[in-house]
C-alpha cells in the first residue's frame, strides 16, 4: 500500500518510527509534518513549515483564550459520555483559524499535487488533525476514495479533543495512550512503536554516587517537584546525585540519560511514554506511576511502579543493590524489544486496516 502520514510534528519520533516500520513491511510510506520539533529530529520526508503555528505569539494567545485546554497535566481528563470535542474558544479564535486555513490552503494543495496525493491508498492522520482545521481537504480526498485513518498520541486528545470534521471521516481510530481509551471508548489501543537501538553506557560511572535521572519536558505534567522532594529525602541517607535532563537536543539528552543508574520518569495518572522506553532500552531500571486499570491491560512489565508517597521505599532496594539494578535493567531491555517492536506494532495496525 501507499501511505501518507500527516502530523503536526514528529512527536517523540513516533510517527517517523511507524513510517519506517511500514517500509520494512514492504509498504510505500511517507511522513509530512507542519513544523520541526524543537529536538530537530529531521526524520520526516517533508516539512510544510507553514506560518502561524507554534509561535510564541500563538502560544500566548492559546493560554489567554483557553487556559484550561492549553495546560498540560499529569491527571486524566474527566470522563464524560462522549469524547472531548475541539471548538474555537471564542469568536476571535474561530476567525483566526479560518484566516489561517485561508492562508495555508494554497500551499497545502500545491504540495499534495506535487506528491500526487490521489495515488495514495491511505492518509494516516497522526494526532487527528487534517491539513486545515476545517477538514476541507481531507473531506475531498475521502470522497475521491482515499481511506482515512486517525491515531491519537501525546496530549492531543486530552487538551484539545477530537476535531469532528476530521474524526468523522476516519475508517479506523487508534491510540498509543491508554487513558485515551477511557475518553474515547472506540479507540484501539496499541503500544508505542519504539525502535530499540544499542545505547552505549559509559564504561564506568562519572563518580561514586548513584545517579538518578529525571527528564521533565514539562515539570508540572511529570510531577517533577514531588519526585525531586522524595529523592532529596534519599540523599540524606545515600550518596546520590540527581541528574536533571532538561532543554537539551535529543542526542545530548540521550547521552546524559545513559550515564544514570536509575531513572524516574513521571508520577500521575497517565502512565509511561517514550522517555521511559529510552531508559529501559539502555538497561536502566525505570520508575513510573501506573494505575491499576492500565496495569491490568499492560500485563507483566519491568517498571518500578511508584507514586508520590512511595518513591523512597520503592527506590531504596535499587540504590542498595547493583545486582538488582542489573537484573531489572536486563529485564527492561528485553521487554521493550518484545512489546514495543515497531514492525510488530505496525503489522498489528495494518492488519486491522486491511480487514476493512
Amino acid at each position: 500500500m501507499k501511505i501518507l502520514h500527516f502530523a503536526v510534528e514528529n512527536y517523540a519520533r513516533v510517527p517517523a518510527t511507524l513510517v519506517k516500520a511500514e517500509r520494512k513491511l514492504g509498504h510505500d510510506s511517507y511522513l509530512v509534518t507542519l513544523y520541526k520539533t524543537f529536538q530537530r529530529f529531521d526524520d520526516e520526508d517533508f516539512c510544510l513549515d507553514l506560518p502561524f503555528v507554534a509561535t510564541d505569539y500563538l502560544k500566548f494567545w492559546k493560554r489567554l483564550s483557553s487556559p484550561q485546554k492549553s495546560t498540560l497535566t499529569n491527571r486524566r481528563r474527566q470522563i464524560i459520555n462522549r469524547p472531548p470535542v475541539w471548538t474555537p474558544a471564542n469568536v476571535v479564535d474561530g476567525v483566526m483559524f479560518k484566516a489561517r486555513d485561508f492562508i495555508w490552503e494554497g500551499r497545502v494543495r500545491k504540495f499534495l499535487q506535487a506528491i500526487d496525493i490521489e495515488s495514495f491508498d491511505i492518509l494516516f492522520l497522526d494526532g487527528g488533525v487534517g491539513f486545515l482545521r476545517s477538514g476541507k481537504i481531507v473531506r475531498e480526498l475521502h470522497k475521491k476514495g482515499t481511506r482515512i485513518m486517525v491515531c491519537y498520541c501525546g496530549s492531543d486528545l486530552r487538551t484539545r479533543g477530537i476535531i469532528p470534521a476530521v474524526d468523522e471521516l476516519a475508517e479506523h481510530r487508534f491510540t498509543f495512550e491508554f487513558d485515551h481509551t477511557l475518553l474515547y471508548p472506540g479507540l484501539k489501543f496499541m503500544p508505542f512503536p519504539f525502535e530499540l537501538i544499542e545505547f552505549e553506557k559509559p564504561v564506568q560511572n562519572y563518580c561514586d554516587k548513584i545517579r538518578i535521572g529525571h527528564a521533565p519536558t514539562n515539570r508540572y505534567a511529570k510531577g517533577t517537584e514531588a519526585i525531586l522532594k522524595q529523592i532529596e529525602v534519599l540523599q540524606k541517607k545515600y550518596p546520590l546525585e540527581i541528574v536533571l535532563i532538561e532543554n537539551l537536543p535529543h542526542g545530548g539528552a540521550l547521552k546524559l540519560k545513559a550515564s544514570c543508574d536509575i531513572f524516574v520518569d513521571t508520577i500521575g495518572e497517565l502512565g509511561y511514554g517514550v522517555n521511559s522506553l529510552e531508559a529501559l532500552a539502555m538497561g536502566i531500571p525505570t520508575a513510573v506511576e501506573i494505575l491499576p486499570d492500565f496495569e491490568a491491560v499492560l500485563g507483566e512489565h519491568p517498571f518500578i511502579n511508584v507514586s508520590a508517597d512511595t518513591i523512597t521505599d520503592k527506590l531504596t532496594p535499587f540504590i542498595e543493590s547493583v545486582d538488582l539494578r542489573e537484573e531489572w535493567g536486563k529485564k527492561g531491555k528485553e521487554w521493550v524489544k518484545r512489546k514495543h517492536d515497531p514492525v510488530h506494532v505496525a503489522s498489528q495496525i495494518l492488519a486491522q486496516i486491511q480487514r476493512k
